[in-house]
């Protein structure tokens, strides 16, 4: 998707169906979760990448237990993750992931840019098969 502010909204629609379209808790507060990640960490390339980034990617992958949702772009610049040193909307990533018994890392990439993941462990609630979303 290009780094532009249409592409925040655009990110938690397709996220959204995609989710639903494997059984993904649909209207859960996990849902919610993933969708106000999904937003803050588009909300972030294009408020701080755009300019080295014209454009990212969101992965979802989705297991009998685990949820993970990554965003990349091509800006190299690696955010501090820790609770203590990442910015505001980085924190509330950070929280997210905790309060579903996951974490957050972030991987440099071939291309010279990086990849946030997200990780949510939520057995309850999820698919009973694993799938690759491609956004």
């Amino acid at each position: 998707m290009p780094t532009e502010l249409a592409s925040v909204h655009q990110a938690c629609v397709s996220t959204q169906t995609a989710l639903a379209e494997r059984e993904v808790a649909p209207g859960s507060a996990l849902v919610d979760a993933v969708l106000l990640v999904v937003s803050e960490l588009v909300a972030n390339v294009v408020r701080h990448t755009g300019d080295r980034s014209p454009s990212a990617q969101i992965v979802i992958s989705v297991g009998a237990d685990y949820l993970v949702v990554g965003v990349a772009d091509r800006d190299p610049h690696i955010p501090p993750t820790t609770r203590a040193d990442a910015g505001e909307g980085l924190r509330t990533v950070v929280d997210l992931a905790k309060l579903y018994g996951g974490g957050v890392t972030v991987a440099p990439v071939k291309h010279g840019g990086k990849i946030i993941f997200v990780h949510f462990r939520c057995p309850q609630v999820l698919a009973s098969h694993n799938a690759s979303l491609h956004l």
